[in-house]
């Protein structure tokens, strides 16, 4: 499972950036959510652009920094989230690994050969993250495209949409009662 960071886990700061942890405001469940995720996902991984970055406006390090507070308010009976995949460059360097483009996910898949690709699920609030799932699932046979947030319909295709990472999390824990 691949879950996008600001608007989804944080709130997302309009016109500015998430710079520091003093900057970071879980929204409402969101927490919880995750640390339900760790024990019915077996990788749970977060899939972020950070142009902020490029821009000099934080750094690397500060981006790790409220990644690791992430991961230890959401971790739950020694389960974690697997992994922070991090798009740093501007959004005109064209480069590969910038949601839309697939290279964030191609690149943790390739290193998790026992990952059918086919299995997972693109988690996100903006269209990027829905096309994202899309050219994930044009190369390698599937990704589910989970919308998050306002009912309004973006660009790009839905599979599902939900209002919160909390909402969609209590989805899963009913359909998985309902395989049981």
């Amino acid at each position: 499972m691949f879950i996008d960071r600001d608007g989804v886990i944080n709130r997302q700061i309009v016109g500015d950036y998430v710079r520091s942890w003093a900057d970071f405001e879980w929204l409402p469940g969101a927490a919880t959510a995750i640390g339900t995720l760790l024990e019915w996902a077996p990788y749970v991984v977060v899939a972020t652009n950070q142009q902020g970055i490029s821009k000099g406006l934080m750094t690397a390090e500060d981006v790790a920094a409220i990644h690791r507070r992430i991961r230890a308010e959401t971790g739950r009976n020694g389960l974690e989230i697997n992994a922070f995949q991090v798009c740093p460059h501007l959004e005109d360097a064209h480069c590969c690994c910038r949601k839309p483009s697939p290279g964030l996910l191609l690149d943790w898949l390739g290193h998790h050969p026992e990952v059918d690709p086919a299995l997972s699920v693109m988690v996100g609030d903006s269209d990027s993250d829905l096309e994202l799932a899309q050219n994930v699932a044009a190369l390698t046979g599937g990704c589910v495209g989970v919308h998050i947030g306002d009912s309004r319909t973006p660009d790009s295709g839905i599979d599902v949409s939900f209002n919160s990472l909390h909402e969609f999390t209590l989805a899963v824990i009913s359909a998985q009662g309902e395989l049981h």
